[in-house]
Formats: C-alpha cells, structure tokens, sequence
C-alpha cells in the first residue's frame, strides 16, 4: 500500500504560513547526503522528504527511511497518475521518483521540507513551486578532490568515470542556484548550511 504522504508530519512543527522547500544538489560524491544527516539533526520542524524506488530495501532501512519502497506495478500507476515531480529509470531497471502530492500537503499545510535532487529535477521543482523553492548547490573543492572521493567509496572505475562525465553539466546549472557552497570542510559546511537554512525560514517568516 503506497502511504498517500511520503513523511509524517507533527501537527506542532506546522507554520501558520506556506511550506518550504529546500533542494540540495551537486555532483555525485560531494558530500550532500552526508551533509543533510548532520544538519537535520539541528533543524527544528525541517523534514526529510523519501523518493520513491522499486529497488530492494537494504540491511538498516525501512519504509520511508531513507526510500519509499514500491513495486514497478505501484510506480507505473503512479506515473499514469501523474505523481511524480519528476522520475527516472536507471541502468538497473529501478525507478526512483519524487512525489508530488507529498511536496504540495507540506506546502499547503505549512511544513519545510528539504531533499537532494540532480540539477535537472531541481529545475522541474523551480517550475513547479517558484515561490515556495530555496536551491542550494554543493561544490566540491576541486575536481581532483571529488575525483578521490569517488574512488574512495567506489571500487568500479567505470562508474566512476560515468559519474565524472556528468560533473560538467552538472556544474553549469550552479549558478541557477540560490546558494552556493564549497564542501572542503565537513563541519564548517554543515555549520553554513544550517545557517542558510535557518536565516530562509526567518526571512519566509517574516514576509507572512
């Protein structure tokens, strides 16, 4: 059964105002699904919002945490639907989605969300919700940098060399972005990002 709300959301952390919606993107290895870990730990009433896959769940997982976990039935009704943002299919035959009826309850009911998409499902949410949207990229400090962390999380060579292709048209989008932040400094930058974070909702709060 597909929950027809991706997260569960605490009726204190509501604001009497819209949702917000905080995207992280930038290249693969650089660091962002480490960084949201840490921040959320420190944000107050921010919720982390699941795709939806069709691969398995893995050793430590659970539903909703960190996927929604359906059958290619499910996710091929939900495409026919249109409840999707936006969806891929990868070379394993998986399919990963970002759920649209999830991101429109948190915006109408008052709740602030964040997740990390690639910069073209960024581009989509941008279109989708203009005003509800706050885009921060995450830089490596160098090229030779990510390219040491790719190697050093990823046995396979030409999956890395795959991800290493995309870093170009990845980095290109970076100034569409609201923000921009160099990951050379775990700590420090998870410290910004919270920052940032927290200086957008005081600023949303105060336009109501």
């Amino acid at each position: 059964m597909v929950p027809k709300v991706f997260i569960n959301f605490r009726p204190e952390d509501r604001r009497d105002r819209d949702g917000y919606f905080f995207i992280l993107s930038g290249p693969s290895g650089v660091g962002k699904n480490t960084l949201l870990s840490i921040v959320q730990s420190g944000l107050q009433g921010v919720y982390y919002m699941p795709s939806a896959t069709t691969r398995a769940m893995r050793p430590g997982e659970s539903q909703m945490h960190p996927y929604v976990f359906v059958t290619t039935e499910e996710f091929e009704a939900m495409i026919e639907r249109g409840q999707f943002l936006e969806w891929k299919r990868i070379h394993t035959n998986d399919y990963y989605g970002t759920h649209l009826p999830s991101i429109q309850y948190a915006i109408a009911h008052g709740y602030d969300i964040i997740t990390d998409m690639d910069v073209l499902g960024c581009a989509d949410a941008i279109a989708a919700f203009p005003k509800h949207i706050c885009s921060i990229f995450i830089t490596p400090p160098s090229l030779d940098e990510l390219s040491n962390r790719l190697h050093n999380r990823d046995a396979d060579a030409r999956n890395i060399e795959k991800r290493l292709q995309r870093v170009e048209l990845e980095m290109a989008h970076k100034d569409h972005y609201d923000f921009t932040l160099v990951n050379d400094n775990l700590e420090q930058s998870a410290r910004e990002l919270q920052r940032i974070i927290e200086q957008v909702r005081s600023r949303v709060e105060l336009k109501r």
